[in-house]
């Protein structure tokens, strides 16, 4: 018996196990792969706490800033920053700079950031059982009785609170009937390989349009130094059950961009596969004694991927949330996670709907680019106000 059960050990499920162990909560935490740092699939790249302040604190999109700061003291020390990026270019198809976006960023080892946490959360008293998968769960006399598999045994545990951070679509929304509101277009799935040999301006993020090998998504290059970058891909899953072939896209992709780019790069590791949550934070977070967070939760700016910082945002929510629950007090996890999460992931949702009537032809995305014009598609893709908000309101209803 423990007081909180983590269903995964991503950014979000080991930052709140590290923070609700400190607590002094009995924790445990089941991971489904051999260990929670592998098989990362993520082109790794943040923005800096200062750049993160000035876009989105300062302006009052992100309206506290305490939740952000707390997750980035687990980003920015022990030799996770990798590289620093100042500068985003996105081409469109064919290798046309479509737009350059100055803005200060990080490349980071995503794999050592996690292990890092884990690392700190089982010194503490953490519970990791890996490579685990959880099947099924059921109340009995309040507490969560649930099961997860684990080669060929079966094994099962008991918990006052169960907290979902298995990605999207969550295993434990779908247990205990927790509404994502989520249909096909709203979930990406992304391919990202490593490769080494890179000749290119490693203080640049390169972000690829292109209806033909990357429809609804884009693809990116992103330098993780000395001549190492991820590279990726996301397309729209409603287009992937119609049949298109995510691989077959990334060869197209790699064949595009390799006489600019990737002359002389090959393979270091083998590519992996993961879904991305574009459809914003979904319709419930959470059900009797249970909390989705990170990709369950659909954290992820909607318009341009970004999930890291928002997921150990809402690790920490939670684990506040939690805290404030067992005390007596009456914090919402629902309303605190919109709060401070709300603005900015629904600015990129309302922009990623209405991209969505562009995306899937050239010309059109020229167009809108035109009509936007630069500065104000500069802050669109970095999900800020703009004037168009209601605009993007109106136009996503018909998406």
């Amino acid at each position: 018996m423990v007081s909180v059960a983590v269903i995964g050990s991503g950014p979000s499920g080991a930052l709140f196990s590290l923070l609700a162990v400190k607590l002094g909560f009995d924790v445990l935490v089941v991971e489904r792969k051999a260990k929670p740092s592998s098989h990362i699939v993520c082109g790794e790249f943040l923005l800096t706490p200062n750049e993160t302040r000035r876009l989105y604190i300062d302006s009052g999109i992100i309206r506290d800033s305490k939740y952000v700061d707390e997750s980035y003291k687990y980003i920015v020390g022990g030799n996770i920053v990798e590289n620093k990026i100042s500068l985003i270019e996105i081409y469109l198809d064919g290798g046309k700079l479509l737009l350059d976006i100055k803005l200060d960023g990080y490349v980071i080892r995503k794999d050592l950031m996690i292990q890092q946490i884990v690392d700190e959360a089982e010194r503490n008293g953490v519970k990791l059982v890996n490579f685990a998968f959880f099947m099924d769960a059921r109340y009995r006399d309040g507490i969560i009785v649930f099961k997860a598999r684990r080669g060929c045994s079966e094994l099962s545990f008991n918990a006052d609170y169960l907290i979902g951070a298995d990605s999207i679509p969550s295993r434990v929304a779908q247990v205990f009937g927790i509404d994502s509101g989520y249909s096909d277009k709203d979930i990406a799935l992304c391919i990202n390989q490593r490769f080494s040999g890179l000749k290119i301006d490693e203080d640049k993020v390169y972000v690829f349009i292109s209806p033909r090998y990357a429809p609804g998504g884009f693809g990116w290059i992103i330098p993780k130094g000395n001549g190492r970058a991820n590279i990726g891909l996301g397309i729209r899953m409603h287009l992937v059950k119609k049949g298109l072939r995510i691989i077959e896209c990334f060869k197209k992709f790699l064949s595009d961009v390799e006489p600019t780019f990737l002359k002389g790069a090959r393979p270091s590791e083998l590519f992996y596969l993961k879904t991305v949550p574009v459809g914003g934070i979904v319709s419930n977070v959470e059900g009797r004694n249970v909390m989705l967070i990170g990709d369950a939760a659909g954290t992820c700016e909607p318009i341009n991927g970004a999930g890291i910082v928002n997921a150990m945002v809402s690790g920490c929510i939670a684990c506040n949330c939690l805290k404030s629950i067992v005390n007596g007090g009456g914090l919402s996890y629902s309303l605190e996670l919109y709060r401070i999460l709300g603005k900015v992931v629904g600015n990129g949702l309302l922009y990623r709907k209405t991209g969505d009537l562009l995306m899937y032809n050239e010309k059109l995305i020229r167009l809108g680019a035109l009509f936007l014009g630069r500065e104000t598609l500069a802050k669109v893709l970095k999900a800020e106000n703009t004037p168009h908000l209601l605009l993007a309101r109106i136009l996503s209803m018909f998406t």
